[in-house]
């Protein structure tokens, strides 16, 4: 078996996903505009425990004690193993992007397995289950544009980067406590890469060896990297026990892992809508009926075209851009969000010099602090915001003033301190004028180092204010 590399288990190695991430994107989208039902978590704690059954070699010796579990998950091709065998899973999880490995290593479905399908999968697979009982659900990545594509009010699981590690972190989402894990290896048997047929078996001369404890063990650069990730999720979930079966890799390396869990940990993630569907509706009537409703960007554009030269930069986002009248005195093309404006509800893109001028004002209280979150995640640079304290000329159709908060000074630098590196604030009359900036380590030096030309950005008469 070989290649001539040795790997070294203390060394992290560059992996890389197997698709584009543009084309995984695309993906979740077709996946998420699917008409099935989403998974649920289950918050209370189950007493009894699971297997979880990945389709390492080690598999061949170890499936016979399945028989003895009531829940079992499997993944990758363990779900056609344990079928032959006539053993049934409970539930069935993929994550795998590419269309062929997924749809065979599923194999035929059963219908009393709950097939647990991410939308990171291709179209293939959801037409291969169709008609059999099947769930969706989110791989949670920090990543841009994934956060992007993420659909408000559903799960999002953390976990590792192979569907193993996931399926540990939807057991616990289960409430299951005690996990029981087979075939989980990290590495090739004597006789396969895998405990069955496999899209890759055949592939035993990329094997590269590594040493740990005395042994040699044979995996890729891919497979260590996922074996390494065990020891940190299973910190993150720290009210599990696990016990490995087999002899692998991973099996070998869990002799010497000794628990470190976070003080916190989160294993799931919803992404919040920022504004109600009634609220968004009486905005957009407001846009409908008024046109002279949200088209006061254009008056803040000679201060927006200033902070862009300070910071050498044309990457503009207006959040909450109403009728687009920022963008108009633009000379160049700057992206747009407002989720009461059809064409420009899409979530955005973080930039280097965001703008959000008679916004916060219009927010509705109780979602107040999940859009400063989500700036937050927008600002890379520079925040510009204005913020009017007392009430506004115009009425919703349900009679409330448009102005939903009406708060002083001193109350929204509280709130905006809780998620941003302030900068300034200048108060002219009954609006602030604010610059703020990320808290990053590495973004917060680019703020800071601006923070002493901001106040030659504003006008005279606005400092005079």
């Amino acid at each position: 078996m070989g290649n001539t590399e040795t790997l070294q288990w203390a060394t992290d190695y560059k992996v890389h996903y197997c698709i584009p991430l543009w084309l995984r994107d695309a993906q979740i989208q077709l996946a998420s505009a699917r008409p099935l039902p989403r998974i649920a978590a289950h918050y209370d704690i189950r007493s009894d425990p699971i297997a979880i059954v990945c389709f390492g070699p080690s598999l061949r010796e170890t499936w016979e004690k399945l028989r003895e579990f009531k829940y079992i998950m499997s993944c990758s091709g363990s779900h056609r193993f344990l079928l032959e065998r006539e053993i049934i899973p409970t539930w069935h999880v993929a994550v795998d992007p590419q269309p062929k490995n997924t749809v065979r290593l599923i194999g035929p479905p059963h219908e009393d397995v709950e097939y647990l399908i991410s939308s990171t999968c291709h179209p293939d697979v959801f037409d291969h289950l169709e008609g059999f009982n099947v769930k969706l659900w989110h791989v949670f990545s920090n990543e841009v544009d994934a956060l992007r594509t993420l659909p408000p009010e559903e799960w999002a699981l953390m976990g590792g980067p192979d569907v193993g590690l996931r399926s540990l972190v939807i057991a616990r989402f289960f409430g299951f406590r005690e996990f029981h894990v087979f075939g989980m290896d990290g590495c090739y048997g004597v006789n396969g890469t895998h405990a069955g047929e496999h899209p890759n078996t055949g592939n035993l001369q990329l094997g590269r060896p590594c040493e740990l404890d005395g042994r040699t063990y044979y995996t890729t650069r891919a497979m260590m990297m996922c074996a390494k990730a065990l020891h940190h999720e299973l910190d993150s979930l720290k009210d599990v026990t696990a016990t490995f079966y087999g002899e692998g890799l991973i099996q070998a390396s869990m002799k010497s892992y000794v628990p470190n869990p976070p003080q916190e940990s989160m294993i799931g993630f919803v992404k919040p809508h920022l504004i109600s569907a009634t609220y968004c509706e009486l905005n957009r009537q407001l846009h409908r009926e008024n046109l002279a409703y949200g088209v006061g960007g254009e008056k803040h554009a000679d201060t927006v075209l200033k902070l862009a030269k300070l910071l050498k930069t044309k990457d503009i986002l207006d959040y909450g851009c109403g009728k687009g009248r920022l963008g108009t005195a633009i000379p160049w093309h700057i992206q747009e969000y407002d989720p009461a404006v059809l064409g420009k509800e899409e979530s955005p893109k973080p930039a280097d010099l965001v703008v959000c001028t008679d916004v916060l004002e219009h927010i509705e209280p109780d979602k107040l602090i999940l859009v400063l979150e989500d700036l937050r995640r927008c600002v890379r640079q520079l925040g510009y915001f204005t913020i009017h304290m007392g009430p506004a000329q115009k009425l919703l159709a349900d009679g409330r003033n448009t102005h939903l908060i009406q708060r002083d000074k001193t109350w929204w630098a509280e709130q905006l301190q809780g998620f941003f590196e302030v900068g300034k604030i200048i108060q002219k009359g009954v609006e602030l004028y604010v610059v703020v900036g990320p808290r990053t380590r590495k973004q917060k030096r680019v703020f800071t180092s601006v923070v002493p030309e901001l106040e030659a950005v504003f006008e005279p008469a606005l400092l005079e204010g």
